[in-house]
């Protein structure tokens, strides 16, 4: 299995394809959101994404993570792979946190933005009291209370009748599964994020997309990043929650790659 190591830390990573660089960052608790991207990116482009420290076959230090630390950890995969040429980035949620973060403390390497789901400041701890209150829950009750906040209502429906796409999603989530500590760990990355007064700065192309229904990160901060980024274009897909990536990931894959195209050498 692809590792490398750095530092005190050992990171899992995912590189497939050829091509011009797509770098897909996970949010909180998860350790590869892109389940149905990088199928279809990998015909296209080479597509990397690493599980983040506190998560899945990556180290789980104990200790709080910084954003520097996550975004570190990037610039690290980047050097190990020996990919000098800008990237196109790509973050879900605190993925998108690190995403912007890293934008503007790398501009020179970040040729496009893609911001799923995401915000520009922190909107709450609402997530790390949660998983507070599930401690005792087995694996499978903490996944129909996942279910139920990142999904939209007609996904939820699906997903009660197509028994083997709710197995796949639930045996990704209990693989590896983050445990209370990685979710305080990472969840101090964020506590205090806050650059909205920044995004000025940020001069890539940049695509934002919402659920329409998400419940997690309201779509008034994406709306936010569309106001303050100059160059940045917002698409919200209806009817979907906060993992619209995996809701909808043909339309996804389609919108992400036609933004992308208009930038590709």
């Amino acid at each position: 299995m692809p590792y490398f190591k750095y530092d005190d830390v050992e990171i899992f990573y995912i590189q497939e394809g050829e091509r011009e660089p797509l770098v897909l960052i996970s949010g909180l608790g998860s350790k590869n959101t892109w389940l149905f991207q990088i199928p279809y990116f990998k015909e296209r482009m080479m597509t990397i994404t690493l599980h983040n420290r506190g998560t899945g076959k990556s180290s789980r230090p104990d200790y709080p993570y910084t954003i520097d630390m996550f975004m570190n950890d990037i610039i690290a995969l980047l050097d190990h792979l020996n990919i000098r040429e800008k990237i196109h980035l790509a973050g879900i949620s605190m993925g998108g946190m690190i995403t912007q973060y890293f934008a503007l403390k790398y501009s020179d390497k970040v040729k496009t933005l893609i911001l799923c789901a995401t915000t520009p400041v922190h909107v709450g701890s609402s997530i790390i009291e949660t998983q507070k209150m599930m401690k005792n829950f087995s694996w499978e009750q903490k996944f129909k209370v996942r279910v139920g906040a990142l999904y939209g209502r007609d996904f939820r429906k699906k997903l009660k009748k197509n028994h083997d796409l709710y197995e796949q999603l639930k045996q990704e989530f209990i693989e590896d599964g983050t445990e209370l500590k990685d979710w305080i760990n990472q969840g101090a990355a964020i506590v205090h994020f806050d650059i909205k007064e920044q995004l000025y700065k940020i001069n890539q192309p940049t695509l934002i997309l919402a659920g329409g229904e998400d419940s997690v990160i309201d779509i008034q901060y994406s709306q936010i990043l569309r106001e303050k980024i100059p160059n940045a274009t917002l698409q919200i897909i209806p009817n979907t929650g906060h993992r619209f990536i995996v809701e909808e990931p043909d339309k996804v894959n389609e919108i992400i790659w036609n933004f992308i195209k208009l930038n590709l050498d």
